[in-house]
């Protein structure tokens, strides 16, 4: 299995809006197509589609914060669609994701989930990422800057 991140685009944002998630997860993750109207009017965040073997699969989105909580790069988005999940996919993309933003200059990079999202929790514990406790209903997980080299 290969797995790549491409931009979302001109060619590939309708076939992401109609990525979804299994029924039980929905309370867990935004629907693309909001992720992707939030990009359109913060063009500070990058989108990237997943693609396994040439198949979308899924869609992630981070940007860099540079306010109030501090400097550092924020996952904020990750959906691997129903069919596709399990299959190393997503743990693969975040990866890569994590690649791009140390590559852009990430000394932190920081992530959330639903506290009731154990598949979630599981692949960025797996990744390195440290929980860092609750906020706003969300777990924070922070993936420390000696991961990161």
């Amino acid at each position: 299995m290969k797995t790549i991140l491409v931009d979302v685009d001109e060619e590939n944002w309708c076939e992401c809006v109609k990525l979804e998630v299994a029924d039980e997860e929905k309370r867990f993750v935004d629907r693309n197509v909001f992720t992707i109207a939030e990009w359109k009017f913060e063009p500070e965040n990058t989108l990237r589609a997943i693609y396994s073997d040439s198949v979308l699969v899924g869609m992630l989105a981070y940007y860099y914060h540079d306010g109030s909580y501090g400097k550092f790069y924020w996952l904020y988005h990750l959906m691997i669609q129903a069919n596709d999940q399990g299959k190393g996919s997503g743990q693969v993309a975040v990866k890569l994701a994590i690649k791009e933003m140390y590559d852009l200059g990430a000394k932190e990079i920081v992530t959330s989930h639903h506290p009731e999202n154990v598949r979630a929790k599981h692949i960025y514990e797996k990744l390195g990422f440290i929980d860092n406790g609750l906020e706003g209903g969300n777990s924070f997980l922070i993936l420390p800057a000696a991961t990161l080299t």
